[in-house]
């Protein structure tokens, strides 16, 4: 029986490949190569424009999490969501964020298997542990799915509860407030604690390293590759899975407060059992304070083994 797909969970390379080129491309393109090549800020930028370093920022080296970052030296919020990429920046020392699902609807048909499943409610908790790293546990929320086979219709075969946890951590190793570029390394792990239906019960975990540049006019593109070692299909053991994104994202003319996002997404393994898998997706947010973000995005499958259609909204908060 499928498992539930969950926006950012592997549903797992020439085309990983390719983003690789992508991404490396990119880097040559967009990186300056010494300080001399860094343009002159834009005059006519925003104050708060990540691309414009502030000479004058202020040294929040000392602060940690029982040592709050004041709130009006707090850098502005970048939330992981909406997408499957994750931002380069950390939770400010001593504060906290809650992402999470609304609700998310996924529909996939394969190998004559057609699933729906819904997620509500499956929240991200991040704590600032000090100006550059934060630690990160998410709960997979109330999920329910059903499965029937496509041809006869018979079935259906359901399942529902609570998904698995994941426990990660974010650490930044440059661009966390401004610059042309940052990036980060976020470990992780995934504890079972679900169904059979919705869980394969292994203990899973790899590495994420997102890489952020910031482009003149408010464009930011996000290359992402993530190492992961996973269960086999066939529960005979191991595999090592590969993911790669790029994504790009800016303000929305005519709505202040509005980011639309576009992503290429790809996931593929050495395990010969699970396919992979590629998407195409489209997220857009809109800030209601600067603490706050409401999101909406769809997903869409590019091959057969992806699902055919995901859509959810859901919402960010810090404090």
């Amino acid at each position: 029986m499928a498992q539930f797909v969950s926006r950012r969970a592997p549903a797992l390379s020439g085309l990983a490949a390719w983003f690789a080129g992508v991404a490396m491309c990119a880097m040559a393109a967009s990186t300056p190569a010494d300080a001399d090549d860094i343009a002159p800020p834009d005059p006519a930028a925003p104050a708060d424009s990540a691309a414009q370093a502030d000479p004058a920022a202020p040294d929040k080296s000392g602060y940690s999490l029982f040592d709050p970052t004041p709130d009006d030296e707090m850098r502005k919020f970048a939330p992981d969501r909406p997408t499957k990429g994750f931002s380069v920046r950390t939770i400010d020392a001593g504060h906290f964020e809650l992402e999470t699902d609304l609700f998310n609807y996924t529909y996939s048909r394969y190998l004559g298997l057609t699933t729906r499943s819904v997620q509500a409610l499956d929240p991200t908790l991040k704590v600032g542990l000090t100006n550059w790293a934060d630690l990160e546990i998410q709960f997979n929320g109330l999920q329910s799915s059903q499965s029937f086979d496509s041809p006869s219709g018979t079935g259906p075969a359901l399942g529902g509860g609570f998904g698995d946890v994941f426990l990660r951590t974010k650490v930044n190793l440059f661009g966390n407030d401004d610059g042309p570029a940052g990036l980060a390394v976020i470990p992780y792990v995934k504890l079972p604690s679900s169904t059979s239906v919705i869980s394969n019960g292994a203990v899973e975990g790899g590495l994420i390293v997102p890489l952020a540049l910031r482009l003149p006019q408010d464009y930011l593109v996000t290359l992402m590759t993530e190492v992961d070692d996973l269960k086999d299909a066939n529960n005979s053991g191991r595999f090592a899975n590969f993911i790669n994104l790029v994504s790009v994202s800016h303000p929305l003319p005519g709505i202040e407060g509005a980011n639309g996002m576009v992503e290429l997404f790809s996931s593929a393994g050495a395990d010969p059992a699970t396919p992979p898998i590629y998407t195409f997706d489209l997220g857009m947010n809109y800030r209601l304070d600067q603490h706050t973000f409401l999101d909406v995005g769809l997903n869409l499958g590019l091959n057969n083994a992806a699902p055919k259609a995901q859509i959810y909204t859901g919402v960010s908060v810090r404090f």
